[in-house]
């Protein structure tokens, strides 16, 4: 009986590395595929529609499994743009160079309301990962935004570390009442489920560096380690499109 569960274990366990390794072959030289869904009876109250971007072949890769990146406030893409450094179509260059993983791309609709961060969390992963072909697991689970997404983003990652393993903020952070808040989910998180985090913020970014401020001192009063990038621009996709393929390709790191 003890063998036999060994070599079930094993069997189970090549499955799943067979899965993943999946994740990185790049010979199929179709697009990925973008589209729009929407959950229609959520709990918790909102309503909520987004985009999706599939990786190349999703559908012939029958037994593959993806990781998957939410993007709060990024632009919705109405095709792959070989010239444009938006989400989607840049992580379809990427893939089709080898330089990133076939990947699942989330983009919500926008909504500055209070709650909606606990929505995306609560309803909208679950039936992602439900309707689509997900790896389950937080360490391949990301999300990130840009501006009021990037605080929405930390709100999401901070109050369910259970459920996002790495928070990429753009040009974002958390308000002045908030950080006791954020302060209370911190303490709460066990070490082992801390998530990656990185941070970048324009040098002429005036009105949004108090909060970035606000959430690397919540962070630095609990020692979270984070990757923080101060760099020359202020609050527009200037400053954003050239750090898309880096912030893309480090939400990827945590999947090596």
């Amino acid at each position: 009986m003890k063998a036999r569960r060994i070599i079930l274990l094993a069997i189970f366990i090549l499955a799943v590395c067979t899965s993943r390794a999946r994740l990185n072959a790049s010979t199929c030289e179709e697009p990925g595929t973008i589209g729009n869904d929407r959950i229609t009876n959520p709990t918790q109250g909102f309503d909520i529609s987004f985009q999706y971007y599939l990786p190349p072949c999703y559908e012939k890769q029958t037994d593959a499994r993806f990781p998957v990146i939410y993007l709060i406030t990024m632009p919705f893409e109405s095709h792959l743009d070989p010239d444009q450094n938006y989400p989607m179509s840049l992580a379809d260059r990427l893939i089709h160079q080898e330089k990133l993983p076939h990947v699942i791309i989330i983009v919500p609709s926008d909504k500055v309301t209070q709650g909606y961060h606990a929505a995306l969390a609560m309803d909208l992963v679950p039936y992602v990962d439900k309707n689509y072909k997900t790896i389950q697991d937080l360490h391949y689970r990301g999300v990130g935004g840009i501006s009021h997404g990037g605080g929405i983003a930390s709100r999401m990652a901070l109050q369910f570390p259970d459920v996002f393993g790495s928070l990429g903020v753009l040009s974002g952070g958390i308000a002045e009442g908030e950080k006791q808040t954020v302060d209370e989910w911190i303490a709460s998180i066990p070490t082992r489920n801390l998530p990656r985090v990185r941070i970048d913020v324009g040098e002429q970014d005036s009105g949004i560096a108090p909060f970035t401020q606000n959430l690397v001192e919540v962070l630095d009063h609990h020692q979270v380690p984070y990757t923080l990038n101060i760099e020359p621009g202020d609050h527009n996709w200037a400053f954003w499109s050239p750090r898309m393929e880096s912030y893309l390709l480090w939400f990827a790191e945590a999947w090596k």
